[in-house]
């Protein structure tokens, strides 16, 4: 105990009051403080907008269209979708489609290289297996990974509920 708090037992149990005038160890913020805060907050904030597309390269606005193409009497699929990866670099985009209602499964794969825009990529799709697609709901995931020289800076993966039409 030192000198400036004062014993007190409550339930057996010793507690230290603190004398009047003492500071506590967590002092109410001031205004300022506050304001303080918040401004430097906003400052790193946009800091890291700025700054965040120039550190991290990859793929961006990407997914899958809602209507994909069945093709071939169902032994095929063709699906498409946007996608923005930064200039020069290649994404290498791998789909895989199922259809619950016939159990097909399907899976195909393209490469792009990467124009700093939205681009368009298309996956023909073959099945894997006896099973066809019919026109009707299917599920499709994509990955994306992009790469720049040979190194690969981003892998991205969505899951899109398509509906199939003919061609």
């Amino acid at each position: 105990m030192n000198e400036k708090s004062i014993p007190a037992i409550q339930n057996g149990t010793h507690l230290h009051q603190q004398q009047k005038g003492v500071r506590t160890m967590f002092a109410q913020p001031t205004k300022k403080h506050v304001k303080c805060f918040v401004l430097a907050a906003v400052v790193l904030t946009l800091v890291g907008v700025c700054i965040a597309p120039l550190a991290f390269a990859g793929a961006s606005m990407n997914t899958i269209d809602p209507v994909a193409i069945v093709t071939d009497n169902g032994r095929h699929i063709m699906v498409t979708g946007p996608i923005a990866c930064t200039e020069g670099q290649r994404a290498d985009i791998r789909v895989t489609a199922t259809q619950r209602a016939t159990g097909a499964v399907a899976e195909g794969h393209t490469r792009i290289t990467c124009t700093g825009d939205i681009q368009h990529w298309e996956v023909d799709a073959s099945t894997q297996g006896d099973e066809t697609f019919v026109e009707g709901p299917a599920t499709a995931v994509a990955l994306a990974r992009t790469s720049d020289r040979g190194d690969t800076d981003d892998a991205h993966q969505w899951l899109v509920n398509i509906t199939l039409v003919g061609e």
